[in-house]
């Protein structure tokens, strides 16, 4: 493969994975427990200091955040219970505001071990400075995909005379590959995408 083609896999497999993901509310990971939102939520109610939470919400909702925080505090030195109680209210509280921040639904605080790979790879090429690893198994991850689905499609488009079931085969096979490669393209040049075919 040459440099020039593996560099253009690379912009469209990264570009359309990342896209896929950012757009697609399943693949959120700030309302998981181990996310990078409820994570730093711990760190400041342990410190008692709340500001580097305040990135994650709007500056017009700060206050509600704040006094949260403040309460959260206070119940907190009730005992373990009480502050596992307001802990959770306050993670919820933060992350609600948070999701309406980004357009997106509370639908509650997630468990941890939940968050998609491709997410953790994202967050660990961030925290290490350096994204070459992730970008190449993104890229590794479509080619795979590609050539499996251009493989079994022209398979099946040598035998598609043979009879109308062999045919309807084919037909299935071409289908999904031209969509795949429709799909990654549609979210590169930024077009919602329709299957017209």
């Amino acid at each position: 493969m040459t440099a020039m083609f593996r560099k253009r896999l690379l912009a469209i497999a990264t570009t359309s994975a990342l896209a896929l993901s950012l757009a697609t509310p399943a693949f959120a990971h700030c309302d998981a427990m181990d996310g990078p939102v409820i994570t730093e939520a711990q760190t400041a109610l342990s410190s008692g200091d709340i500001s580097p939470l305040l990135k994650w919400v709007p500056a017009t909702d700060v206050a509600a955040l704040t006094s949260a925080f403040d309460k959260t505090l206070e119940v907190r030195k009730l005992g373990d219970d009480a502050q596992e109680l307001a802990d959770q209210q306050f993670f919820a509280t933060l992350v609600e505001i948070h999701r309406a921040y980004e357009g997106a639904p509370f639908t509650g605080v997630k468990p941890a071990g939940e968050i998609d790979p491709a997410i953790q790879a994202a967050d660990t090429a961030l925290e290490k400075g350096e994204i070459d690893a992730f970008l190449a198994r993104v890229v590794d991850k479509f080619e795979q995909e590609a050539r499996s689905a251009f493989e079994a499609t022209l398979a099946a488009k040598q035998q598609a005379s043979e009879s109308p079931d062999k045919g309807r085969e084919f037909v299935e096979h071409y289908v999904h590959y031209v969509h795949y490669l429709e799909d990654v393209h549609n979210v590169i040049a930024g077009n919602s995408g329709s299957h017209d075919h």
